[in-house]
């Protein structure tokens, strides 16, 4: 089994570079759009972690792991300081990096998402997973049905249609990601804290609409990451890349900017 992390680049190798690290459920293919605009002036590298997307299928999944895979694939690719980016579970997977790995750090931007603990409320999610065979339907929309018994939500619903493929084996239908690892772990993903911050430039950019994060009830986010600043994304809830991706193109965009020329300075 191919045990490195699928991914994309865009871009010339020889700018700065940009890695981007998706949330749960989610895949490489969600930050498309941005990763190409950003291309237009970096090297930009998008993954699927692992159980997600293309990415192998492993029994294991704590955060340690999760950062490690990153830091191999860096490795094997020949990439120097990098400017990580990662999105709620993703966010968290680049804090748990940024402890085992910060030499290799330029910035870090950590989208909705704070070093603490959260309750669960992807219950509805994980119950239409445990009762949903995807293997018994002969068609999407036949999925899509079923789905929809569990969630009311419309953008859930085709945020988790895009989830599925047929297998290789016999061409039936099944979840990309790894669904009996991710409910079997779920509870400790979301109250993962990491143990020690970062002290380069960090970032941390939440939706306006999202209750993940708030400078109120984060302020000791600045124990942990001394260099932190915070900015919130007009009209945009959790998924804040989706929700207003020009706003949130250009904060990023001027805070790795600043963040590289203080590394070239």
């Amino acid at each position: 089994m191919n045990r490195f992390l699928n991914f994309k680049t865009q871009g010339q190798p020889t700018n700065s570079t940009i890695v981007i690290v998706h949330g749960l459920f989610g895949s490489l293919d969600n930050w498309q759009s941005l990763a190409k605009k950003w291309s237009e002036n970096y090297y930009v590298l998008s993954v699927d972690v692992r159980n997600h997307g293309k990415s192998f299928h492993s029994d294991h999944m704590e955060f340690e792991a999760l950062a490690k895979d990153l830091f191999i694939l860096i490795q094997k690719e020949g990439i120097g300081k990098i400017h990580l980016l990662g999105h709620s579970m993703g966010g968290k997977i680049a804090m748990e990096f940024a402890i085992h790995y910060p030499e290799y750090l330029a910035s870090l931007v950590i989208v909705d998402v704070a070093p603490y603990a959260y309750t669960a409320h992807h219950t509805d999610v994980f119950e239409m997973l445990r009762n949903t065979d995807l293997s018994k339907f002969t068609s999407r929309q036949e999925i899509e049905t079923e789905i929809k018994k569990y969630l009311n939500q419309e953008d859930v619903v085709q945020f988790m249609m895009k989830n599925i493929r047929r297998n290789d084996e016999n061409l039936l239908f099944e979840w990309k990601f790894n669904a009996k690892v991710l409910d079997r772990d779920y509870l400790s993903l979301f109250q993962f804290i990491p143990h020690k911050g970062f002290r380069g430039p960090t970032l941390f950019i939440g939706g306006e609409r999202s209750k993940y994060i708030s400078k109120e009830t984060s302020i000791h986010i600045f124990d942990l990451y001394p260099n932190a600043k915070f900015e919130f994304v007009s009209n945009a809830g959790h998924w804040v890349h989706a929700d207003n991706p020009i706003e949130f193109y250009n904060l990023v965009t001027q805070f790795i900017t600043k963040a590289s020329t203080l590394i070239d300075n």
